[in-house]
C-alpha cells in the first residue's frame, strides 16, 4: 500500500484518465459501472438495489453528476445509501443515509 495513496486517488479524481502500476483508471472502472447500470435500465423494474464499494459509487455518482468528486469520497460513511432516479430528461442523486 502507498503512505500516499489518498494523494494518488484525489489524483484520479483530477484526472480520469490517470492510471496507477496494475489498477485502472478512473474512467474505465466507471464505464465498468455505468455498463451494469446500462443493463439495469433494460428490464422493467421499479427499484433496484446496487452495493458496491465507495471509490467505485462515488465514480458511478460523478458520472450521473459531475459535481461529484473526491470531496464526497471523503465524506463516505460506512454503510452510506445514495437514491439515484433515472428518468426520461433527468436524473437526480440525493444522499437518503443520516449517520446517527
Amino acid at each position: 500500500m502507498l503512505p500516499d495513496w489518498r494523494d494518488h486517488l484525489l489524483k484520479t479524481f483530477d484526472d480520469l484518465d490517470l492510471c496507477l502500476v496494475g489498477g485502472e483508471s478512473s474512467r474505465a472502472a466507471m464505464q465498468r459501472g455505468v455498463a451494469v447500470v446500462n443493463e439495469i435500465l433494460l428490464h422493467n423494474t421499479k427499484t433496484t438495489i446496487i452495493v458496491t464499494h465507495g471509490n467505485l459509487m462515488t465514480l458511478l455518482l460523478k458520472h450521473f453528476h459531475q459535481q461529484i468528486g473526491f470531496a464526497e469520497w471523503q465524506r463516505l460513511t460506512n454503510p452510506d445509501i445514495y437514491n439515484v432516479v433515472i428518468g426520461n430528461d433527468y436524473v437526480e442523486v440525493k444522499r437518503i443515509w443520516q449517520k446517527s
